[in-house]
């Protein structure tokens, strides 16, 4: 995907945010999510910034990796 930032794959001793599942378009945000940041391997990410990981691509929406087509 154009513009994503290529990282590497998690590394177990690093943070990094929960990857979840695909999400509905009605999907309920607590107001105290609504900021969060994503890490992958100990690298903070803000919100709507998209990573690749070899094909796969993520993007950080309210402190979670959630993956994009």
């Amino acid at each position: 995907m154009a513009g994503a930032i290529k990282v590497e794959a998690v590394n177990p001793s690093k943070k990094t945010s929960e990857i979840a599942g695909p999400t509905s378009d009605e999907a309920t945000v607590q107001m105290s999510e609504m900021n969060q940041k994503c890490y992958w391997n100990d690298v903070v990410y803000n919100q709507g910034i998209q990573i690749m990981v070899g094909e796969e691509c993520y993007e950080c929406s309210f402190g979670r990796w959630i993956p994009r087509d």
